[in-house]
């Protein structure tokens, strides 16, 4: 028989998450309502996916270390890891948010008793897109929900989660692994070079799931251009980017699968796309005399590329609405379109919060070279002769203070400042190396 992955003895890198969630099977100390929380690509979905097969389980068995653990190989454990358990269910965003109808349909959902297994489960993925009805709709129903149902809320931070649902959640924290952590389990499981590990897990961004795709696929190139061809290299990507996201969805076949593969722009990557960004970030910093109109001009570039690449993709489901408004009221295709519209252009606003990232983690790896730390913390590793250079030039209070510049950035764009002066102002402040 065949047998699913579904299980916490495959999770990596995560051994007090499963540890934790296994001895509460154990000692049947299930509460109704979790909190996984933790950055992206730390495991949360797969945890969640695992425990879920844990309760559902025909065999739960004890091993390696583990006080429980899913089969993975009974039918309930097979149906989980294939997404079609009929008493698991998966809510994500319809657009943006998770939205109050949604939350409603999950209401009448969990009154019904299980069909086939002990317990109904609900993973919210990411729960802290909630928007403020939806959230307390949602907490009614934790009030009143039965025993044999069980909440598992997804979300970078507690604080994105309202008190009075957070009040009612255990709390299971995600740790983000150590890039040496990342570097070793690449190089082991997929037998990859000290090189090419340092290449994945810097192209993630110290991201678990990212660096294990990497390592599935092939690497994108890697150069070292400079400012001048970098940064049109990277414009040049962001379209490349858009092309093969319509090329996605050129296969979408109804309205149903339009929005499913809409979603994927947000929760996948496009490996070209984090070479060139990785490249710019690097070409940027270690720039001398950067040109004084290069912060407008480019951050105008940008933006605009951005909004082309989001129109370009909206417009490849134009077909697809042209016909279903024969069969559809106009209601229901502009709300369709609508979603469609919204799940988009949150790429657009991730792409700026990735450039962001890639830059902090510049500042971060420099500051820890300036401060004497083991050359191993690195997360960018692959370049660490140019991080040298940066710290030998830039002193640990300007680090600092460029750090805080990035993160400040980063809190204007989420308060919906208008992008285009944020990166304008924080390039012009980096200018690259002092001289």
């Amino acid at each position: 028989m065949s047998t699913s992955k579904v299980c916490f003895r495959n999770l990596l890198l995560q051994d007090t998450v499963a540890r934790q969630l296994s001895h509460s099977f154990s000692r049947g100390r299930i509460a109704q309502t979790y909190l996984f929380a933790g950055s992206e690509s730390t495991g949360r979905l797969p945890s969640a996916k695992a425990f879920a097969a844990l309760l559902q389980c025909a065999e739960p068995l004890a091993v390696d270390g583990l006080a429980a653990d899913a089969c993975g190989a009974c039918e309930s454990c097979l149906r989980i890891a294939a997404d079609s358990h009929p008493d698991v269910t998966i809510v994500r965003p319809d657009g943006y948010e998770i939205r109050i109808d949604q939350v409603r349909a999950l209401q009448d959902a969990a009154a019904l008793k299980p069909g086939t297994g002990r317990w109904l489960i609900f993973i919210l993925d990411p729960a802290d897109r909630l928007n403020q009805s939806s959230a307390n709709s949602l907490l009614k129903i934790l009030e009143e929900a039965p025993s044999h149902v069980v909440f598992i809320l997804i979300a970078r931070e507690t604080g994105a989660i309202l008190p009075t649902v957070l009040s009612r959640s255990e709390i299971v924290r995600f740790a983000s692994p150590a890039p040496s952590e990342i570097r070793s389990t690449l190089a082991e499981k997929y037998s990859l070079s000290a090189e090419n590990a340092a290449i994945c897990c810097s192209l993630g961004e110290g991201r678990l799931g990212h660096a294990l795709l990497l390592a599935e696929s092939s690497l994108p190139e890697i150069s070292n251009s400079g400012l001048k061809y970098s940064h049109t290299d990277y414009l040049n990507t962001i379209e490349t980017t858009s092309r093969h996201w319509q090329e996605v969805f050129a296969v979408a076949s109804s309205l149903e699968e339009a929005m499913r593969l809409a979603a994927l722009p947000c929760r996948e990557f496009y490996a070209p796309l984090l070479a060139s960004r990785k490249e710019f970030c690097r070409s940027l910093l270690m720039s001398v005399a950067l040109p004084v109109s290069f912060p407008i001009i480019f951050a105008d570039m940008l933006i605009d590329r951005l909004d082309s690449a989001v129109r370009a993709m909206q417009k490849s489901f134009e077909p697809l609405f042209a016909e279903a408004k024969k069969a559809y009221p106009a209601a229901v295709i502009k709300d369709l379109d609508g979603a469609i519209s919204s799940m988009l252009n949150a790429w657009s606003g991730q792409q700026l919060e990735e450039l962001l990232l890639c830059l902090l983690n510049w500042y971060s790896d420099t500051l820890k070279i300036a401060c004497g730390a083991d050359e191993t913390l690195l997360l960018n590793l692959d370049r660490k002769e140019d991080i040298i250079t940066l710290a030998a030039v830039d002193d640990i209070t300007l680090l600092r203070a460029r750090i805080e510049l990035v993160e400040k950035s980063a809190g204007l764009l989420r308060r919906h400042v208008q992008p285009a002066l944020v990166i304008e102002n924080l390039i012009t402040q980096i200018g690259g190396l002092e001289p």
